[in-house]
Protein backbone atom coordinates (compact mmCIF):
# COMPACT_ATOMS: atom_id res chain seq x y z
CA UNK A 1 0.00 0.00 0.00
CA UNK A 2 2.87 2.37 0.92
CA UNK A 3 3.21 4.67 -1.50
CA UNK A 4 0.11 5.10 -3.42
CA UNK A 5 -1.32 8.06 -0.74
CA UNK A 6 0.08 10.73 -2.90
CA UNK A 7 -2.00 9.89 -5.96
CA UNK A 8 -5.10 8.76 -3.98
CA UNK A 9 -4.83 12.05 -2.28
CA UNK A 10 -4.34 14.37 -5.59
CA UNK A 11 -7.33 12.52 -6.93
CA UNK A 12 -9.90 13.40 -3.88
CA UNK A 13 -8.30 17.47 -3.54
CA UNK A 14 -9.82 17.76 -7.14
CA UNK A 15 -13.20 18.78 -6.19
CA UNK A 16 -15.02 16.16 -9.21
CA UNK A 17 -17.59 13.43 -8.88
CA UNK A 18 -15.17 11.35 -11.57
CA UNK A 19 -11.81 11.85 -9.49
CA UNK A 20 -13.42 10.41 -6.95
CA UNK A 21 -14.72 7.81 -8.71
CA UNK A 22 -10.86 7.67 -10.67
CA UNK A 23 -9.69 7.69 -6.72
CA UNK A 24 -12.04 4.50 -6.12
CA UNK A 25 -11.11 2.92 -9.06
CA UNK A 26 -7.40 2.77 -8.33
CA UNK A 27 -7.54 1.74 -5.15
CA UNK A 28 -9.22 -1.14 -6.41
CA UNK A 29 -6.73 -1.73 -9.14
CA UNK A 30 -3.95 -1.53 -6.34
CA UNK A 31 -6.19 -4.02 -4.15
CA UNK A 32 -8.33 -6.54 -5.69
CA UNK A 33 -7.22 -5.79 -9.49
CA UNK A 34 -5.24 -8.98 -10.14
CA UNK A 35 -7.40 -10.98 -7.90
CA UNK A 36 -10.57 -9.90 -9.56
CA UNK A 37 -8.98 -11.02 -12.65
CA UNK A 38 -8.27 -14.25 -12.32
CA UNK A 39 -11.21 -14.88 -10.40
CA UNK A 40 -13.50 -13.76 -13.90
CA UNK A 41 -11.06 -15.38 -16.21
CA UNK A 42 -11.85 -19.18 -14.14
CA UNK A 43 -15.57 -17.89 -13.91
CA UNK A 44 -15.90 -17.37 -17.63
CA UNK A 45 -13.71 -20.71 -18.41
CA UNK A 46 -15.96 -22.50 -16.35
CA UNK A 47 -19.10 -21.37 -17.70
CA UNK A 48 -17.27 -21.37 -21.52
CA UNK A 49 -16.63 -25.28 -20.79
CA UNK A 50 -19.84 -25.99 -20.21
CA UNK A 51 -21.07 -24.89 -23.24
CA UNK A 52 -18.86 -27.94 -24.88
CA UNK A 53 -20.53 -31.02 -25.46
CA UNK A 54 -17.19 -32.98 -26.01
CA UNK A 55 -16.29 -32.18 -22.37
CA UNK A 56 -17.52 -34.41 -19.67
CA UNK A 57 -18.79 -33.28 -16.20
CA UNK A 58 -15.51 -35.41 -14.57
CA UNK A 59 -13.34 -33.72 -16.84
CA UNK A 60 -14.30 -29.74 -16.06
CA UNK A 61 -13.97 -31.14 -12.78
CA UNK A 62 -10.93 -31.94 -13.13
CA UNK A 63 -9.65 -28.87 -14.68
CA UNK A 64 -11.16 -26.76 -11.84
CA UNK A 65 -9.51 -28.42 -8.96
CA UNK A 66 -6.05 -28.91 -10.44
CA UNK A 67 -6.77 -25.25 -10.89
CA UNK A 68 -7.50 -24.68 -7.45
CA UNK A 69 -5.10 -26.57 -5.43
CA UNK A 70 -2.40 -25.14 -7.35
CA UNK A 71 -3.54 -21.49 -6.10
CA UNK A 72 -4.85 -22.69 -2.52
CA UNK A 73 -1.28 -24.37 -1.97
CA UNK A 74 0.60 -21.28 -3.57
CA UNK A 75 -0.72 -19.17 -1.33
CA UNK A 76 0.72 -20.89 1.65
CA UNK A 77 3.79 -21.63 0.53
CA UNK A 78 4.02 -17.60 -0.12
CA UNK A 79 2.54 -16.69 3.25
CA UNK A 80 5.86 -18.36 4.58
CA UNK A 81 8.08 -15.60 3.54
CA UNK A 82 5.65 -12.94 2.16
CA UNK A 83 5.30 -10.40 5.17
CA UNK A 84 9.18 -11.11 6.50
CA UNK A 85 10.39 -10.79 2.53
CA UNK A 86 8.18 -7.48 2.31
CA UNK A 87 9.68 -5.96 5.96
CA UNK A 88 13.34 -6.43 4.23
CA UNK A 89 11.97 -5.07 0.64
CA UNK A 90 10.84 -2.55 2.59
CA UNK A 91 14.11 -1.41 4.85
CA UNK A 92 16.72 -1.73 2.08
CA UNK A 93 14.31 0.97 -0.15
CA UNK A 94 13.90 3.03 3.29
CA UNK A 95 17.91 2.73 3.11
CA UNK A 96 18.03 3.00 -0.40
CA UNK A 97 20.04 -0.23 -0.88
CA UNK A 98 18.10 -0.87 -4.00
CA UNK A 99 20.87 -2.65 -5.29
CA UNK A 100 20.41 -5.12 -3.08
CA UNK A 101 16.23 -5.82 -3.87
CA UNK A 102 16.97 -7.88 -7.09
CA UNK A 103 19.20 -10.65 -5.09
CA UNK A 104 16.33 -11.34 -2.87
CA UNK A 105 14.11 -11.52 -5.92
CA UNK A 106 16.10 -14.42 -7.24
CA UNK A 107 16.55 -15.89 -3.31
CA UNK A 108 13.44 -15.87 -2.61
CA UNK A 109 12.13 -17.23 -5.77
CA UNK A 110 14.85 -20.52 -5.37
CA UNK A 111 13.13 -21.28 -1.79
CA UNK A 112 9.73 -20.83 -2.95
CA UNK A 113 10.27 -23.12 -6.15
CA UNK A 114 12.38 -25.75 -3.95
CA UNK A 115 9.01 -25.82 -1.90
CA UNK A 116 6.69 -26.05 -5.00
CA UNK A 117 8.84 -29.01 -5.79
CA UNK A 118 8.86 -30.26 -2.24
CA UNK A 119 5.07 -29.94 -2.36
CA UNK A 120 4.43 -31.53 -5.77
CA UNK A 121 6.06 -34.19 -4.62
CA UNK A 122 3.82 -35.23 -1.93
CA UNK A 123 1.36 -34.82 -3.92
CA UNK A 124 2.46 -37.15 -6.86
CA UNK A 125 3.27 -39.87 -3.80
CA UNK A 126 -0.32 -40.31 -3.89
CA UNK A 127 -1.88 -39.21 -6.82
CA UNK A 128 -3.57 -41.54 -9.67
CA UNK A 129 -3.15 -38.99 -12.33
CA UNK A 130 -1.04 -39.66 -15.51
CA UNK A 131 2.36 -38.67 -15.13
CA UNK A 132 1.95 -36.31 -18.07
CA UNK A 133 -0.99 -34.65 -16.28
CA UNK A 134 1.53 -34.14 -13.37
CA UNK A 135 4.09 -32.50 -14.72
CA UNK A 136 1.43 -29.55 -16.53
CA UNK A 137 0.11 -29.31 -12.90
CA UNK A 138 3.92 -28.41 -11.35
CA UNK A 139 4.20 -25.92 -14.49
CA UNK A 140 0.64 -24.64 -13.06
CA UNK A 141 1.75 -24.45 -9.21
CA UNK A 142 5.56 -22.94 -10.37
CA UNK A 143 3.87 -20.59 -12.20
CA UNK A 144 1.63 -19.55 -9.79
CA UNK A 145 3.83 -19.42 -7.32
CA UNK A 146 6.33 -17.29 -9.01
CA UNK A 147 3.78 -14.99 -9.50
CA UNK A 148 3.08 -13.99 -6.06
CA UNK A 149 6.98 -13.50 -5.76
CA UNK A 150 7.26 -11.16 -8.85
CA UNK A 151 3.81 -9.61 -7.48
CA UNK A 152 5.53 -8.72 -4.12
CA UNK A 153 8.67 -6.83 -5.52
CA UNK A 154 6.30 -5.18 -8.40
CA UNK A 155 4.06 -4.10 -5.58
CA UNK A 156 6.81 -2.88 -3.44
CA UNK A 157 8.21 -1.04 -6.12
CA UNK A 158 4.63 0.53 -6.50
CA UNK A 159 4.68 -0.59 -10.43
CA UNK A 160 1.21 -1.20 -9.92
CA UNK A 161 -0.10 -0.57 -14.00
CA UNK A 162 2.44 -3.19 -14.89
CA UNK A 163 0.49 -5.97 -12.18
CA UNK A 164 -2.45 -5.05 -13.62
CA UNK A 165 -1.85 -5.13 -17.77
CA UNK A 166 -0.12 -8.63 -16.85
CA UNK A 167 -2.89 -10.17 -15.40
CA UNK A 168 -6.06 -8.55 -17.84
CA UNK A 169 -3.45 -10.43 -20.86
CA UNK A 170 -2.76 -12.99 -19.33
CA UNK A 171 -6.39 -13.74 -18.52
CA UNK A 172 -7.58 -12.92 -22.00
CA UNK A 173 -5.08 -15.38 -23.75
CA UNK A 174 -5.95 -18.29 -20.95
CA UNK A 175 -9.70 -17.26 -22.03
CA UNK A 176 -9.07 -17.64 -25.42
CA UNK A 177 -6.23 -20.75 -25.63
CA UNK A 178 -9.18 -22.83 -23.38
CA UNK A 179 -11.86 -21.71 -25.87
CA UNK A 180 -9.85 -22.65 -28.98
CA UNK A 181 -8.68 -26.05 -27.06
CA UNK A 182 -12.13 -26.56 -26.06
CA UNK A 183 -13.83 -25.94 -29.39
CA UNK A 184 -11.17 -28.61 -30.87
CA UNK A 185 -11.00 -31.11 -28.23
CA UNK A 186 -11.93 -33.71 -30.23
CA UNK A 187 -9.02 -33.41 -32.61
CA UNK A 188 -6.83 -34.33 -29.85
CA UNK A 189 -5.56 -38.13 -28.77
CA UNK A 190 -3.74 -37.45 -25.41
CA UNK A 191 -5.33 -39.96 -22.68
CA UNK A 192 -6.66 -40.51 -20.64
CA UNK A 193 -8.09 -36.92 -19.40
CA UNK A 194 -7.42 -35.54 -23.15
CA UNK A 195 -10.13 -33.20 -22.10
CA UNK A 196 -9.10 -31.60 -18.99
CA UNK A 197 -5.49 -31.54 -20.09
CA UNK A 198 -6.16 -29.52 -22.78
CA UNK A 199 -8.33 -26.98 -20.74
CA UNK A 200 -5.63 -27.16 -17.98
CA UNK A 201 -2.71 -26.56 -20.83
CA UNK A 202 -4.78 -22.91 -22.00
CA UNK A 203 -5.04 -21.68 -18.66
CA UNK A 204 -1.41 -22.43 -17.89
CA UNK A 205 -0.62 -20.60 -20.95
CA UNK A 206 -2.19 -18.01 -20.21
CA UNK A 207 -0.66 -17.84 -16.59
CA UNK A 208 2.46 -17.95 -18.05
CA UNK A 209 2.22 -14.77 -20.19
CA UNK A 210 0.97 -13.32 -17.33
CA UNK A 211 4.37 -14.61 -15.20
CA UNK A 212 6.53 -13.31 -17.90
CA UNK A 213 4.88 -9.81 -18.02
CA UNK A 214 5.74 -9.13 -14.43
CA UNK A 215 9.31 -10.93 -14.99
CA UNK A 216 9.93 -8.12 -18.07
CA UNK A 217 8.35 -5.68 -15.25
CA UNK A 218 10.60 -6.40 -12.76
CA UNK A 219 14.04 -6.25 -15.19
CA UNK A 220 13.14 -2.98 -16.39
CA UNK A 221 12.09 -1.77 -12.90
CA UNK A 222 15.21 -2.58 -11.01
CA UNK A 223 17.99 -1.75 -13.22
CA UNK A 224 20.80 -2.74 -11.47
CA UNK A 225 20.80 -6.49 -11.12
CA UNK A 226 23.43 -8.31 -8.61
CA UNK A 227 23.33 -11.79 -7.61
CA UNK A 228 25.67 -11.39 -4.60
CA UNK A 229 23.33 -11.88 -1.03
CA UNK A 230 21.09 -13.90 -2.49
CA UNK A 231 19.83 -15.30 0.51
CA UNK A 232 20.79 -12.32 3.23
CA UNK A 233 16.93 -11.96 3.96
CA UNK A 234 17.15 -15.33 5.98
CA UNK A 235 18.20 -13.14 8.71
CA UNK A 236 14.80 -11.27 8.68
CA UNK A 237 13.46 -14.50 9.96
CA UNK A 238 15.92 -14.26 12.94
CA UNK A 239 14.79 -10.67 13.69
CA UNK A 240 11.21 -10.75 13.51
CA UNK A 241 9.71 -14.70 13.48
CA UNK A 242 6.48 -12.78 14.54
CA UNK A 243 6.20 -11.46 11.33
CA UNK A 244 6.73 -15.04 9.68
CA UNK A 245 4.06 -16.51 11.84
CA UNK A 246 1.73 -14.23 11.10
CA UNK A 247 1.80 -14.45 7.34
CA UNK A 248 1.81 -18.29 7.36
CA UNK A 249 -0.80 -18.92 10.24
CA UNK A 250 -3.09 -16.01 8.70
CA UNK A 251 -2.82 -17.80 5.36
CA UNK A 252 -3.22 -21.21 6.56
CA UNK A 253 -6.15 -20.27 8.72
CA UNK A 254 -8.19 -18.98 5.54
CA UNK A 255 -8.12 -23.18 4.03
CA UNK A 256 -8.16 -24.85 7.89
CA UNK A 257 -11.93 -25.23 7.26
CA UNK A 258 -12.24 -26.19 3.77
CA UNK A 259 -9.54 -28.64 4.49
CA UNK A 260 -11.21 -30.06 7.16
CA UNK A 261 -14.82 -29.91 6.08
CA UNK A 262 -12.97 -32.03 3.01
CA UNK A 263 -13.26 -35.43 5.03
CA UNK A 264 -16.65 -34.82 6.36
CA UNK A 265 -20.01 -35.34 5.03
CA UNK A 266 -20.56 -34.78 0.99
CA UNK A 267 -17.27 -34.86 0.10
CA UNK A 268 -15.86 -36.03 -3.37
CA UNK A 269 -12.70 -37.62 -4.49
CA UNK A 270 -12.10 -37.44 -7.95
CA UNK A 271 -10.02 -39.93 -9.76
CA UNK A 272 -8.84 -41.30 -6.64
CA UNK A 273 -6.44 -38.00 -6.32
CA UNK A 274 -8.56 -34.96 -5.48
CA UNK A 275 -10.16 -34.20 -1.95
CA UNK A 276 -12.60 -31.70 -2.16
CA UNK A 277 -16.28 -30.78 -1.18
CA UNK A 278 -18.44 -29.26 -4.16
CA UNK A 279 -20.86 -27.16 -2.47
CA UNK A 280 -18.65 -25.95 0.73
CA UNK A 281 -15.95 -24.50 -1.88
CA UNK A 282 -18.30 -23.01 -4.29
CA UNK A 283 -19.85 -20.96 -1.21
CA UNK A 284 -16.61 -20.16 0.15
CA UNK A 285 -15.19 -19.06 -3.20
CA UNK A 286 -18.18 -16.72 -4.21
CA UNK A 287 -18.52 -15.33 -0.54
CA UNK A 288 -14.46 -14.12 -0.80
CA UNK A 289 -15.54 -11.82 -3.56
CA UNK A 290 -18.39 -9.96 -1.51
CA UNK A 291 -15.11 -8.21 0.95
CA UNK A 292 -13.86 -6.61 -2.33
CA UNK A 293 -15.68 -3.28 -1.18
CA UNK A 294 -13.84 -3.52 2.50
CA UNK A 295 -10.16 -4.02 0.95
CA UNK A 296 -11.05 -0.68 -1.69
CA UNK A 297 -12.54 1.73 1.09
CA UNK A 298 -8.99 -0.19 3.48
CA UNK A 299 -6.81 1.66 1.04
CA UNK A 300 -8.37 4.92 0.23
CA UNK A 301 -9.27 5.36 4.03
CA UNK A 302 -5.84 4.61 5.04
CA UNK A 303 -3.89 6.18 2.62
CA UNK A 304 -5.46 9.02 2.53
CA UNK A 305 -7.03 11.08 6.12
CA UNK A 306 -5.36 8.18 8.52
CA UNK A 307 -1.27 8.25 6.66
CA UNK A 308 -1.71 12.05 7.18
CA UNK A 309 -2.47 12.05 10.88
CA UNK A 310 -0.10 8.96 11.69
CA UNK A 311 2.70 10.70 10.24
CA UNK A 312 2.42 13.61 11.76
CA UNK A 313 2.34 11.84 15.24
CA UNK A 314 5.36 9.63 14.74
CA UNK A 315 7.11 13.37 13.43
CA UNK A 316 6.40 14.45 16.17
CA UNK A 317 7.88 11.60 18.30
CA UNK A 318 10.89 11.19 16.05
CA UNK A 319 12.13 14.42 15.59
CA UNK A 320 11.55 16.49 18.75
CA UNK A 321 8.01 17.51 19.46
CA UNK A 322 6.83 18.81 22.62
CA UNK A 323 4.45 16.86 24.90
CA UNK A 324 1.74 18.75 23.85
CA UNK A 325 1.94 18.43 20.46
CA UNK A 326 2.41 14.46 21.05
CA UNK A 327 -0.98 14.50 22.82
CA UNK A 328 -2.82 16.56 20.18
CA UNK A 329 -1.45 14.48 16.82
CA UNK A 330 -2.36 11.54 19.39
CA UNK A 331 -5.70 12.64 19.45
CA UNK A 332 -6.13 13.45 16.10
CA UNK A 333 -4.47 10.16 14.77
CA UNK A 334 -7.01 8.28 17.45
CA UNK A 335 -9.97 9.35 16.10
CA UNK A 336 -9.60 9.38 12.26
CA UNK A 337 -8.74 5.90 12.97
CA UNK A 338 -12.06 5.25 14.71
CA UNK A 339 -13.54 7.14 13.01
CA UNK A 340 -12.71 5.03 9.74
CA UNK A 341 -12.31 1.84 10.93
CA UNK A 342 -16.37 2.34 11.68
CA UNK A 343 -16.99 3.68 8.35
CA UNK A 344 -15.40 0.26 7.14
CA UNK A 345 -17.00 -1.77 9.04
CA UNK A 346 -20.52 -0.27 8.30
CA UNK A 347 -19.72 -0.25 4.47
CA UNK A 348 -19.04 -3.60 4.05
CA UNK A 349 -21.20 -4.90 6.75
CA UNK A 350 -24.45 -3.60 4.95
CA UNK A 351 -22.71 -4.55 1.46
CA UNK A 352 -22.61 -8.09 3.24
CA UNK A 353 -26.34 -7.83 4.84
CA UNK A 354 -27.50 -7.21 1.17
CA UNK A 355 -25.83 -9.67 -0.59
CA UNK A 356 -27.04 -12.61 2.85
CA UNK A 357 -30.76 -10.97 2.25
CA UNK A 358 -30.42 -11.20 -1.71
CA UNK A 359 -28.88 -14.46 -2.04
CA UNK A 360 -32.25 -16.51 -1.72
CA UNK A 361 -33.76 -14.56 -4.52
CA UNK A 362 -30.76 -15.09 -6.71
CA UNK A 363 -30.33 -18.54 -6.04
CA UNK A 364 -34.03 -19.06 -7.42
CA UNK A 365 -33.54 -17.38 -10.10
CA UNK A 366 -30.05 -19.08 -11.24
CA UNK A 367 -31.62 -22.82 -9.87
CA UNK A 368 -29.12 -22.92 -6.70
CA UNK A 369 -29.27 -25.67 -4.09
CA UNK A 370 -30.77 -24.54 -0.75
CA UNK A 371 -28.17 -26.16 1.01
CA UNK A 372 -25.48 -23.73 -0.67
CA UNK A 373 -27.63 -20.71 -0.46
CA UNK A 374 -27.57 -21.70 3.62
CA UNK A 375 -24.06 -22.25 3.60
CA UNK A 376 -23.01 -19.32 1.78
CA UNK A 377 -25.16 -16.82 3.93
CA UNK A 378 -22.60 -18.14 6.74
CA UNK A 379 -19.31 -17.92 4.65
CA UNK A 380 -20.12 -14.36 4.03
CA UNK A 381 -20.49 -13.87 7.29
CA UNK A 382 -17.46 -15.18 8.08
CA UNK A 383 -15.45 -13.63 4.73
CA UNK A 384 -16.62 -10.06 6.06
CA UNK A 385 -15.09 -10.92 10.09
CA UNK A 386 -11.79 -12.31 7.85
CA UNK A 387 -11.79 -9.04 6.05
CA UNK A 388 -12.28 -7.16 9.08
CA UNK A 389 -9.07 -9.18 10.41
CA UNK A 390 -7.07 -8.57 7.86
CA UNK A 391 -7.55 -5.40 8.14
CA UNK A 392 -6.87 -5.23 11.96
CA UNK A 393 -4.08 -6.78 11.50
CA UNK A 394 -2.13 -4.61 8.53
CA UNK A 395 -2.87 -1.66 10.85
CA UNK A 396 -1.17 -3.42 14.16
CA UNK A 397 1.95 -4.07 11.60
CA UNK A 398 1.54 -0.07 10.66
CA UNK A 399 2.46 0.27 14.15
CA UNK A 400 4.85 -1.74 14.85
CA UNK A 401 2.84 -4.01 17.22
CA UNK A 402 3.68 -7.25 15.72
CA UNK A 403 3.01 -9.31 18.53
CA UNK A 404 -0.40 -8.24 18.27
CA UNK A 405 -0.91 -9.06 14.30
CA UNK A 406 1.08 -12.57 15.27
CA UNK A 407 -1.32 -13.42 18.31
CA UNK A 408 -4.64 -11.80 16.12
CA UNK A 409 -3.45 -14.97 13.15
CA UNK A 410 -2.75 -17.29 15.85
CA UNK A 411 -6.08 -16.95 17.39
CA UNK A 412 -7.51 -16.95 13.63
CA UNK A 413 -6.07 -20.22 12.76
CA UNK A 414 -6.95 -22.01 16.32
CA UNK A 415 -10.47 -21.34 16.34
CA UNK A 416 -11.17 -21.68 12.95
CA UNK A 417 -9.22 -25.36 12.87
CA UNK A 418 -11.00 -26.41 16.01
CA UNK A 419 -14.40 -25.06 15.81
CA UNK A 420 -14.04 -27.25 12.33
CA UNK A 421 -13.23 -30.67 13.66
CA UNK A 422 -15.71 -29.89 16.78
CA UNK A 423 -18.42 -28.86 14.22
CA UNK A 424 -17.72 -31.27 11.70
CA UNK A 425 -20.02 -34.55 13.07
CA UNK A 426 -22.89 -31.95 12.41
CA UNK A 427 -22.12 -32.56 8.53
CA UNK A 428 -23.80 -29.94 6.23
CA UNK A 429 -25.93 -28.38 9.39
CA UNK A 430 -22.32 -27.32 10.68
CA UNK A 431 -20.68 -26.50 7.39
CA UNK A 432 -20.26 -22.14 7.50
CA UNK A 433 -20.46 -22.23 11.19
CA UNK A 434 -16.95 -22.74 12.41
CA UNK A 435 -15.59 -20.33 9.87
CA UNK A 436 -17.98 -17.47 10.69
CA UNK A 437 -17.70 -18.13 14.38
CA UNK A 438 -14.08 -18.59 14.32
CA UNK A 439 -13.63 -15.49 11.88
CA UNK A 440 -15.35 -13.46 14.27
CA UNK A 441 -13.71 -14.54 17.25
CA UNK A 442 -10.60 -13.76 16.15
CA UNK A 443 -12.22 -10.06 14.62
CA UNK A 444 -13.45 -9.36 18.38
CA UNK A 445 -9.43 -10.24 19.91
CA UNK A 446 -8.06 -8.31 17.07
CA UNK A 447 -10.58 -4.93 17.79
CA UNK A 448 -9.87 -5.66 21.80
CA UNK A 449 -5.95 -5.85 20.88
CA UNK A 450 -6.10 -2.54 18.65
CA UNK A 451 -7.78 -0.61 21.14
CA UNK A 452 -5.51 -1.58 24.09
CA UNK A 453 -2.96 -0.93 22.16
CA UNK A 454 -4.02 2.16 20.79
CA UNK A 455 -4.42 3.87 23.96
CA UNK A 456 -0.95 3.14 25.20
CA UNK A 457 0.59 3.64 21.25
CA UNK A 458 2.58 6.91 23.08
CA UNK A 459 3.91 4.47 25.33
CA UNK A 460 4.83 2.06 22.72
CA UNK A 461 6.50 4.63 20.65
CA UNK A 462 9.34 5.30 22.95
CA UNK A 463 9.33 1.88 24.39
CA UNK A 464 9.44 -0.20 21.54
CA UNK A 465 10.54 -3.39 22.83
CA UNK A 466 13.22 -5.13 20.69
CA UNK A 467 12.52 -8.06 19.58
CA UNK A 468 16.31 -9.27 18.99
CA UNK A 469 17.18 -8.68 23.26
CA UNK A 470 16.86 -12.12 24.30
CA UNK A 471 18.75 -14.55 26.46
CA UNK A 472 20.31 -16.60 23.51
CA UNK A 473 19.61 -14.58 19.80
CA UNK A 474 18.26 -16.72 16.95
CA UNK A 475 21.02 -17.38 14.58
CA UNK A 476 19.84 -20.33 12.88
CA UNK A 477 18.43 -18.51 9.28
CA UNK A 478 21.05 -15.93 9.52
CA UNK A 479 23.81 -18.44 9.53
CA UNK A 480 21.85 -20.12 6.98
CA UNK A 481 21.60 -17.75 4.71
CA UNK A 482 25.72 -16.78 5.17
CA UNK A 483 26.65 -20.36 4.54
CA UNK A 484 23.89 -20.39 1.10
CA UNK A 485 25.29 -17.02 0.12
CA UNK A 486 29.19 -18.26 0.23
CA UNK A 487 28.39 -21.37 -1.73
CA UNK A 488 26.67 -19.13 -3.99
CA UNK A 489 29.84 -16.97 -4.35
CA UNK A 490 31.98 -19.97 -4.59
Amino acid sequence: MAGIGFRLQKLFQEDYFSSRIKAYAFAGLVTAGPWLIVIATIALIQWLTAQFTALGQEERELFNISVAYCFIFSQVIFGLQQLVVTRYIADLIYERKLSDVFPAFIGMSKVTLLLALVTWGGFVSFSALPFLYEVLILALYVTINMIWVLFLFLSAAKNYQAVAYSFLVGGVIAVVAVVGLGMNIERFVIPPHTSSFMLLLGFTFGMVVTMFGLLLSMLITFGERKTSGQFSYFHYFDRFPSLFWTGFLYNTGVWVCNWTIWFGEGRSILIDTFVYHRIYDTAIFWSYLTIVPALIIFVVSVETRFYDRYRVFYGNVNYGGTLDQIKRSKSKMQRVLKQEMERLVRSQGVFSLLVILSIGFVGEFFNLQPILISIFRFTTIGAFANAMVLVITLILLYFEDRRGAMYTSICFFTANLVLSIALLPLGFDGYGLSFSIGSTIAFLFAVIRLITFIEKVDYHAFCQPNETRVKKPRTFFTRTGQLLNRQKAS
